[in-house]
């Protein structure tokens, strides 16, 4: 736990700073963020026998990511299409199981790709700053809430087959904690929505944060895995640290993006 908490210390102004000055600070963290978690997606896949194309996964990866300049996202279906046709162009040279290797290699690409995207794309909305902000402050409340009361008072499992700690009581007090921290940022933030819509919102991330967690489960469990990696001591990897904002960030984006070009 000392461990644990240390190095989320250390590494909060890493993440927190390019946060708040935007532009390429912001775009950098990214792209830094989503191709370390593409290296550990794809390796986690070698592991289970899926033979990825590791080089031009991650440059795929990288050019989903960076759509996410433009808040509207416009360069996001020409380069999943570039992309598509490139990896199957590559794989006619596969000796063995090449169709494997073609969706192995999109599938990390666009399941990091478009979800990181929406995630950088959130930051440059208006208001921006303050949505990525409330997007992580709810993803935080619901892990931690989630991970001390299941420690603590948990006892009725949630999924034994894909997360064996994992509680009922810890779940439910995450969504609590989420919807609760919801509603006080935007009592905090100059964020354009009500309370009750802040709680609501932090609610169903809640929900959609334990989602997040579950989904890189299923593939570490599948190929006999623990840790998606060793970058955070104590913590894991970067996908064990990624995995419930890739639910909920993009999430935020799309409720964001709504409310901008749709307000009342």
């Amino acid at each position: 736990m000392i461990t644990r908490i240390v190095v989320a210390l250390v590494t909060l102004p890493f993440i927190i700073l390019p946060i708040w000055f935007g532009g390429i600070w912001f775009a950098l963290l990214a792209l830094i963020i989503a191709l370390a978690g593409g290296y550990e997606f794809y390796k986690l896949l070698a592991v289970g026998g899926f033979r990825p194309a590791l080089p031009i996964g991650l440059l795929w990866l990288a050019a989903l990511t960076l759509t996410g300049l433009q808040p509207q996202m416009p360069l996001l279906l020409p380069i999943i299409s570039l992309g598509f046709m490139a990896t199957y162009v590559y794989v006619f040279f596969q000796q063995e199981d090449p169709i494997t290797t073609w969706i192995a290699t999109a599938i990390g690409a666009l399941y990091l790709g478009v979800m990181i995207g929406q995630m950088v794309a959130l930051r440059y909305l208006p208001s921006g700053f303050w949505w990525l902000a409330f997007g992580l402050l709810i993803t935080w409340a619901n892990d931690a809430a989630a991970y001390f009361i299941g420690v603590t008072i948990g006892r009725h499992k949630l999924w034994p087959r894909l997360s064996p700690k994992k509680t009922w009581e810890g779940t439910l007090g995450g969504w609590l904690c989420a919807g609760l921290c919801g509603g006080l940022c935007v009592y905090l933030l100059p964020l354009p929505i009500p309370i009750v819509q802040g709680v609501l919102i932090g609610w169903v991330g809640g929900m959609l944060g334990l989602l997040g967690d579950l989904a890189i489960s299923v593939l570490k469990r599948q190929v006999g895995v623990k840790d998606a990696g060793r970058l955070f001591p104590g913590h894991g990897g970067m996908l064990d640290r990624l995995d419930s904002a890739l639910f909920v960030l993009p999430y935020v984006y799309q409720v964001a993006y709504w409310l901008t070009h749709h307000p009342r």
